[in-house]
């Protein structure tokens, strides 16, 4: 009986160790519109307004009727300074020449300028950050490293749930078919 109880327990560890240990896929907050997933289904994006480190204000209102990827990060976080030059090359450049595009970056970790700054440098990005972002986060009910988009309509068409660099590949296809 004790060897059939540990046995048991073994099977029950091993099998719970390895469904633990394999990465799942995250599922999509949202997607963009479809014929089955209409825009007016899409929640709207909320106002936001987030001072820069050179003093300028980024505001939700200068990005209407533009396609807008926000990239939230914490200034010092190791895999949002990894994801950072993909995001610069993969989003930025590759759609910067499209005036249907924009992209920013919010620092949820609430930095300083030097420490934007420093994660901007080293990051290499070269679209705006803006700090303190924690409320703005908290209003797109999202947290550091991740990606969400917003369509010309103003909705919110994905918010990623796993790190950013996760989720790159598939807010690159999002943007392309938005600006198709």
């Amino acid at each position: 009986m004790k060897i059939s109880n540990l046995l048991y327990l073994l099977t029950f560890v091993s099998l719970t160790a390895f469904s633990c240990t394999q990465e799942e896929e995250p599922p999509v907050v949202s997607n963009p519109s479809t014929p089955t997933n209409p825009t007016s289904d899409l929640p709207d994006a909320p106002t936001f307004s987030i001072e820069s480190t050179s003093g300028d204000v980024i505001t939700s209102s200068q990005f209407a009727d533009k396609n807008l990827v926000i990239f939230f990060f914490g200034f010092d976080c190791p895999p949002c300074k990894a994801a950072g030059p993909d995001i610069e090359s993969k989003l930025h450049q590759e759609f910067a020449s499209d005036t249907d595009f924009a992209i920013i970056g919010a620092d949820q970790w609430e930095g300083n300028d030097a420490g934007v700054d420093n994660f901007q440098e080293i990051t290499g990005i070269t679209f705006p950050l803006g700090r303190k972002g924690a409320e703005m986060a908290k209003s797109f009910n999202t947290t550091y490293d991740r990606l969400v988009v917003i369509n010309k309509e103003n909705k919110i068409v994905y918010t990623g749930n796993s790190i950013a660099s996760n989720n790159l590949d598939e807010v690159i296809g999002i943007v392309r078919d938005l600006l198709k």
